[in-house]
């Protein structure tokens, strides 16, 4: 049994400018979500400062910094609704071939990080809203996830226990 938790990044300082860094108050989000955990075999976060910065606000070393989970394209916006959340992106992975290839590529990721992680270990994954929700999505990929919620808000996500060949998701919210 491995355990993953995804996240999306903390609350940044200025939303207009894309590099920008973590704010004072994101800084706190993140250290109120590490109190939730002890450690973490393995650390990834996208490039992106906030994504980094929330990894290490939380108090874990980044061990790969990967730019595939930093941003996905605006045709996967368009293809999954705007305010459906986690619901949203599983619909859409059942009908949209652009979700589908995201979707399926970002969950590979998740898979080869996981490997690294050793039995009874833990996987953290910081990353985007939206690619949290990708991320669910490809874990449990016939179900629509309505319980998991809207949107993942900053520094929220799911957490995914493995059983075997599947896995339970359990919500993470502040």
């Amino acid at each position: 049994m491995k355990t993953v938790v995804v996240l999306r990044h903390a609350e940044r300082q200025d939303r207009s400018i894309p590099q920008s860094h973590l704010s004072q108050a994101g800084i706190e989000q993140a250290r109120v979500m590490s109190a939730r955990f002890d450690r973490f075999d393995f650390v990834v976060a996208s490039t992106s400062p906030r994504a980094f910065e929330t990894a290490i606000a939380m108090g874990f070393a980044v061990d790969i910094a990967h730019p595939s989970i930093e941003q996905h394209s605006e045709q996967i916006m368009r293809d999954v609704a705007e305010i459906g959340g986690f619901s949203a992106w599983a619909a859409a992975y059942r009908s949209k071939s652009s979700v589908i290839a995201y979707t399926d590529h970002v969950t590979s990721l998740l898979k080869i990080w996981l490997e690294k992680v050793p039995e009874g270990g833990s996987l953290l994954v910081v990353t985007y809203g939206g690619i949290v929700e990708a991320l669910a999505t490809g874990l449990l990929p016939d179900s629509d996830l309505t319980e998991l919620g809207g949107w993942a808000d900053y520094a929220e996500g799911f957490m995914a226990v493995e059983f075997g060949e599947g896995f339970e998701l359990t919500p993470l919210r502040r």
